[in-house]
């Protein structure tokens, strides 16, 4: 059988704007780039990776995916040109024939080749590859004769074009690819989204990600997290694997966003769970979680949208963003009670599925406040992933804003709900308060500004309700 290169070494200056990681870890529908570009392959023995630019994401990337024929292989001098970059990879790699595909680009499935073998696209869409007459090359490629091409790439002086490489074997043929689809611009990777089904209608953060492949999630950081879970007593699937910027754990099978009498036995399991905490744990007080937060959050929002530092009228009342945060009662804020927590319990993370209740994709770090998912549960009864887009509109007239969260009757049915337990009737006032700080929190973290505006906007309007 064939072996497959795949090159990820590039820094990719192209993809800049548009991408959170590497190209190669572009989600596109529910996985990754890479991903796409390996299953549009069949009966392939080993699976060379190069790595450069993000190198240790992608590796941590591929083995959370739990492939296990892969091969990686290290290029140094990533930042040097392409033709470059390919003549560090190890002689060892051209023993046997192997499909070559760049990092950016993949097709359903990939054709027979006929001996060497490149294969072209459709001229008419945008391409960044090489030109042959008529035909537009896509980036893949089939190297029969791979001794030839060794011998090729050694004593190449070019910088770029693999296809005049190519183009230099004793035969070479090429085959029209029916579809192909690419993220090496904005403008393709837009287009390719359209011709994929993204099932994730959840908050696009900037600096993270989440992907689901072979039956595997998986979430990857622009940063270390900070993750203990052996000492994580809320319940999580299990194994969580996890590595200096991923974890991963097994895809859960059933719904997300549970209705009628599953949402009744999910908040009768979590109040018994909070409930048990308020009667049998210390009080905490989190400055750090609650004040510290906020401000952070007010100051970064602000930095995306200056505006907001100034008097704003919003729904016909003119407010102070400032002084509202200045004026709010701390103290009840601050305080909250210790207990074992997901930190981020939303509707979203939460599996309903054959009578069992798994709740996935805890926050990393710890969070002493049980009240904080107390809210981050209360706040998705509000937003969460089926309303997420359709519930609420902003518009603006200089200073002035009007704002809307439209619920449905299903929404408020499950609020309402919520407002008859014994926790909410004891807290009422905390809960309402810190749910108005979590928005405010929220709001500079998405990649859509306009949400991150009303999610600022919503807070303020809450918190001037209280004050």
């Amino acid at each position: 059988m064939p072996n497959l290169l795949i090159t990820c070494s590039g820094p990719g200056t192209r993809s800049t704007g548009y991408t959170k990681f590497h190209k190669a870890l572009i989600r596109v529908g529910n996985c990754a780039v890479i991903d796409h570009i390996i299953n549009s392959y069949t009966d392939i023995d080993t699976i060379y990776i190069t790595l450069g630019f993000e190198g240790d994401l992608i590796k941590e990337y591929i083995k959370h995916a739990q492939y296990t024929n892969v091969e990686f292989i290290e290029i140094k001098d990533w930042m040097s040109n392409q033709i470059k970059s390919f003549q560090q990879i190890p002689e060892h790699v051209f023993d046997e024939p192997f499909y070559y595909n760049a990092c950016d680009n993949w097709t359903t499935v990939v054709p027979k080749p006929n001996g060497n073998t490149y294969y072209t696209c459709n001229p008419q869409l945008e391409s960044h590859y090489d030109s042959d007459g008529d035909s537009v090359y896509s980036g893949i490629a089939y190297i029969e004769d791979s001794q030839q091409y060794y011998q090729i790439l050694q004593s190449a002086t070019i910088t770029r074009n693999d296809l005049l490489l190519y183009q230099q074997l004793d035969s070479l043929n090429s085959v029209l690819l029916d579809n192909w689809y690419d993220v090496g611009n904005e403008q393709s990777y837009k287009q390719t989204l359209l011709h994929h089904n993204d099932s994730f209608n959840v908050l696009d953060k900037t600096h993270q990600e989440v992907y689901t492949t072979n039956n595997r999630v998986i979430k990857l950081f622009e940063d270390k997290p900070d993750i203990d879970f052996d000492s994580v007593s809320f319940p999580h699937p299990s194994p969580v694997e996890h590595s200096d910027n991923a974890l991963s754990y097994e895809f859960v099978d059933g719904v997300v966003n549970p209705m009628d009498t599953s949402y009744k036995v999910l908040l009768d399991s979590l109040c018994q769970l909070w409930n048990f905490s308020i009667a049998n744990n210390h009080s905490t007080y989190n400055t750090k979680l609650w004040q510290d937060k906020t401000w952070s959050r007010f100051n970064q929002l602000i930095q995306q949208h200056p505006e907001f530092g100034d008097t704003i009228i919003l729904n016909g009342k003119t407010l102070d963003p400032t002084r509202i945060i200045e004026n709010l009662p701390w103290p009840k804020i601050i305080s909250g009670i210790q207990g074992p927590t997901h930190g981020d319990l939303v509707l979203d993370n939460i599996v309903v599925g054959e009578g069992k209740v798994t709740y996935i994709d805890h926050r990393q770090g710890r969070v002493d406040d049980i009240y904080y998912d107390v809210c981050k549960f209360y706040h998705s009864l509000h937003l969460h992933n089926i309303n997420l887009k359709s519930a609420w509109s902003l518009t603006q007239d200089d200073n002035e804003y009007t704002i809307n969260l439209s619920l449905s009757d299903l929404d408020k049915q499950r609020i309402n709900q919520f407002h008859l337990t014994e926790l909410y009737t004891h807290a009422q006032e905390k809960i309402e308060l810190c749910v108005g700080c979590i928005w405010l929190s929220m709001s500079p973290l998405n990649v859509d500004q306009e949400l991150n505006k009303f999610l600022f906007l919503l807070s303020m309007e809450k918190l001037n309700e209280l004050l």
